[in-house]
């Protein structure tokens, strides 16, 4: 009787300890899943920060040479509003919102006199019927 009783006592330790062993291994899992999404939910920026991070200009520069060893520097600034800052090589320093242009990047001053187009690597100026700056191409583009 007394070898049944252990046998019995035996058993059942082994059952609540295999049970024990089983939540301990699923108390685990769900204490690691909880971690991964407390740690994604604050790692995640808020909407509110992902709208000002989107609203943040990027500041591009390009040197342009043109026909009759003019140049063009030119720093754009993309986003919201976007707008490119010239510096002509006869001196003249200018601020350019970027317009409407049905191909490639088009600035002009309000009553668009003054006319800055770029396309890829080149651009012109056009000041009301002439081009005053033609065939000009991002330094040390050979194309």
């Amino acid at each position: 009787m007394l070898n049944l009783k252990s046998v019995v006592i035996n058993k059942l330790n082994n059952y609540y300890f295999n049970q024990n062993k089983n939540m301990n291994k699923k108390f685990l899992v769900l204490i690691i899943i909880v971690i991964i999404i407390a740690v994604v939910y604050i790692w995640k920026p808020s909407s509110q920060e992902e709208e000002l991070l989107s609203n943040v200009p990027e500041i591009i520069t390009a040197n342009f040479l043109c026909q009759n060893n003019k140049s063009i520097q030119a720093i754009f600034s993309t986003g919201e509003n976007s707008s490119v800052d010239l510096v002509l090589s006869d001196g003249r320093t200018l601020q350019l919102p970027q317009v409407i242009s049905a191909s490639g990047a088009r600035y002009a001053n309000e009553d668009e006199s003054f006319v800055f187009w770029n396309k890829g690597d080149t651009a012109f100026v056009e000041e009301g019927e002439a081009i005053t700056f033609q065939d000009c191409l991002v330094e040390g583009k050979n194309d």
